[in-house]
């Protein structure tokens, strides 16, 4: 089988590439290859997930380029853009899998073995073992001492450099060829533990993930020729066309082919209500039909879905590093070095092997200083993960705690997603039903909630079927669309103002509309005002507790950015006690504002649509809503919430304090033990066994510090 280098998903200024045989050694040379080049800040290879992440300067260098650069290194890779035809065919891997832990857990429990056999056989029995040079013993232990050897030997000859890997493997290597079996053994059962408690904190992490995963399907019904067949899920293309039926999980990403179901959706993005979908409505993987039957065109499989995409972004996260978790990495290189100078100092000091081997296994197996960070992290973002938030790295989570100025979407964020029509004016000439008629007419493709208010209005008034041959959305306005009746305008006044028609003779009347906060429409036909529909929507439950919750954690400043105009915008600013409101404002512009607030504070952005895109990118920190919230302002992100509760932010930041204060105790713990162990076998308390359970003793414990993340639920607030 040919590998193929995909390009997963390309944004402004990030790419994520994935080829299916990227190993060890190629993601090493792929990333200093690639950091070498002009334009690129950052790359990172995750393994498990056989991708390739790379962050870059458009200005400088393009995903084209980088892609060549990957592929002049593996030249039998072709490449493919995932998804790009109708022929697409996605494969979707398990990412849970990870058989590295598996290999460390028989590695560990082979090593224990012999030391156990060992030390066993000589308290029971009263009989040695042999451990001379060429003994069984010492050909079991060279065996397991190979893979170090061959990685010290690398880093020593090809990086020009002694570190971890090649100050142990050092010391195994005259252990072995000075016949002292027993220590050699040793250093490689410490090393081993050490490196699976790693690998466990990694796999438990992955398997909240895995809960996830599980939600999407195993099997799909496929109609191939006329009939259906049953086929596993990475067997099926683009295209297809996919039956699902009551109690059935839906396993691709598609629009309705044919028929109706009502589809629970909670799944994926935490609404309750189950959902109505019929011909043309999209549907998701993962989400199921609670009753009914449809058919799906599959326009999204495998690992290209919007849940696998998500899932993927999480599964990222792992090795995204927090600060706190860089400067846990660069001490454990300071503690290896370290180390060294008081495992040479203690053999100058003592000449005893013994006291020179503990003090040598405390101090240069550093992993609870690097799990001190790396396990507090991957534990609080599978906490997140299984209550609906998706944070895409640690350095997210750390952010998340720190910010000072927090700006709000309103529409779909701080306010419901299903609005209403609160009043409707009619101009002289025209009726109530032509009105309606008109502006569910260009609205009927729009995915706007006030267009969904609209429609749902003209519905229950018995207005249906209307088409429109084209219809075109323009950003933060309305839309234009040429229908049955002509061309019509549904929009904002800019959009009106935009194709010259006039509304001022509208300004005493909207005036009025707007008194309760409502948002109005106005509805033109051919360039003459129709009439004006005024909308509302009513602010989430706990929206207020938001805002001052966030205001007693520090928050020095909380915006309302919005694209309503003043009159809409205001009394729900002033009821909530913004401190600042910016009104009628483009895409374009939040981000702006955004970039104007950050020459102050450091500022997150929270919004749910493709309108917040900008700014979402542009913040420090930016958070979309999931329920409501559209692909694109998902991927924007750094966090995602699932549902549509905002009242999760209060937990990410309790989230964040807590992990914050979980690592520090961590590294008091790390650095305490080993300051003491190093004392203890300095002065020869301790033995060389018990210097390597002293080392796995408090790695468990900075672990178990740790584990109490997975069951955090957060603080009380009044």
């Amino acid at each position: 089988m040919v590998n193929v280098l995909k390009i997963v998903h390309s944004s402004d200024g990030r790419v994520r590439l994935k080829y299916a045989g990227l190993s060890g050694s190629q993601a090493a040379s792929i990333e200093q290859t690639l950091l070498n080049k002009a334009g690129v800040s950052y790359v990172r290879c995750n393994l498990p997930c056989r991708s390739i992440i790379v962050g870059f300067d458009q200005n400088v260098i393009n995903t084209n380029s980088i892609a060549d650069i990957v592929l002049r290194k593996y030249a039998s890779a072709p490449i493919q853009k995932s998804c790009d035809t109708k022929s697409c065919h996605c494969e979707c891997e398990d990412i849970t899998k990870n058989s590295t832990f598996g290999s460390r857990k028989v590695e560990f429990a082979g090593l224990s073995a012999a030391l156990g056999v060992s030390v066993l056989s000589k308290r029971l029995l009263g009989r040695t073992v042999a451990s001379t040079v060429f003994s069984p013993l010492w050909f079991v232990t060279s065996l397991f001492a190979l893979p170090l050897l061959i990685k010290a030997s690398r880093e020593i000859v090809k990086e020009k450099k002694i570190a971890l890997s090649g100050f142990l493997g050092t010391g195994v290597a005259a252990a072995l060829g000075a016949g002292e079996t027993m220590t050699a053994l040793e250093i490689l059962w410490v090393n081993s533990g050490s490196e699976l408690i790693q690998g466990y904190v990694t796999e438990k992490s992955r398997k909240s993930i895995k809960n996830i995963l599980d939600l999407t399907a195993k099997t799909a019904f496929v109609l191939r020729d006329g009939e259906e067949i049953e086929l596993p899920v990475e067997k099926v293309c683009c295209g297809d066309v996919v039956s699902i039926r009551t109690g059935e999980k839906i396993s691709v990403d598609g629009k309705i082919f044919k028929g109706e179901a009502l589809i629970n959706e909670a799944p994926v993005n935490g609404r309750q209500e189950l959902m109505h979908r019929k011909k043309g409505d999209y549907v998701y993987a993962g989400t199921y039909v609670q009753e009914g039957l449809v058919y799906v065109q599959a326009e999204k499989v495998g690992d290209c879905t919007y849940l696998s995409r998500i899932l993927q972004a999480v599964e990222e996260s792992l090795v995204n590093k927090a600060p706190m978790e860089l400067a846990a990495d660069r001490l454990a290189k300071k503690l290896v070095s370290a180390g060294f100078v008081m495992t040479l100092g203690t053999w100058l000091l003592t000449r005893s092997f013994y006291r020179t081997l503990s003090v040598m296994l405390v101090m240069t197996c550093p992993c609870s200083t690097i799990l001190a960070a790396s396990s507090a992290v991957s534990a609080a973002i599978g906490n997140a993960a299984s209550k609906g938030i998706l944070i895409k790295g640690g350095r997210y989570l750390e952010e998340a705690g720190s910010q000072e100025s927090f700006c709000f979407d309103k529409t779909g964020t701080i306010t419901t997603d299903i609005p209403e029509v609160t009043d409707v004016y009619i101009a002289r000439g025209y009726s109530r039903e032509k009105l309606l008629k008109y502006a569910y007419a260009a609205e009927l493709h729009n995915r706007h909630p006030m267009a969904a208010a609209v429609r749902a209005l003209a519905e229950s008034e018995g207005i249906t079927g209307s088409k429109h041959a084209v219809c075109e959305t323009i950003l933060g306005m309305g839309v234009v669309a040429d229908t049955e009746y002509g061309k019509v305008y549904v929009g904002s006044r800019k959009l009106m103002s935009k194709f010259n028609i006039k509304t001022s003779h509208l300004d005493k009347q909207k005036l009025k509309m707007t008194e309760d906060g409502s948002s109005v429409l106005y509805v033109a036909r051919e360039k003459k005002i129709v009439g004006m529909v005024a909308v509302r929507t009513l602010e989430k439950a706990g929206v207020g507790n938001v805002i001052n919750s966030l205001r007693a954690d520090g928050v020095k400043e909380l915006i309302l950015v919005t694209g309503d105009e003043e009159q809409t915008a205001m009394p729900l600013s002033e009821k909530l006690g913004f401190d600042k409101t910016y009104c009628s404002v483009l895409p374009n512009k939040k981000a702006e504002i955004i970039a104007e607030i950050q020459q102050k504070h450091k500022v997150t952005m929270i919004g749910d649509g493709i309108n917040d895109v900008l700014a979402l990118a542009q913040a420090d920190l930016g958070i979309a809503m999931g329920a409501a919230g559209s692909d694109v302002a998902i991927e924007a992100a750094d966090i995602a919430l699932v549902d549509d509760d905002l009242e999760k932010i209060i937990y990410l930041r309790d989230l964040s304090h807590k992990t914050k204060e979980i690592i520090n105790q961590n590294f008091m713990l790390a650095a305490g033990s080993n300051v003491i162990g190093a004392g203890l076998g300095l002065f020869g308390l301790i033995n060389p066994v018990m210097a390597g359970l002293l080392h796995i003793a408090h790695t468990g414990g900075v672990l178990a510090n740790s584990s109490r993340l997975t069951a955090y639920k957060g603080e009380e607030h009044d």
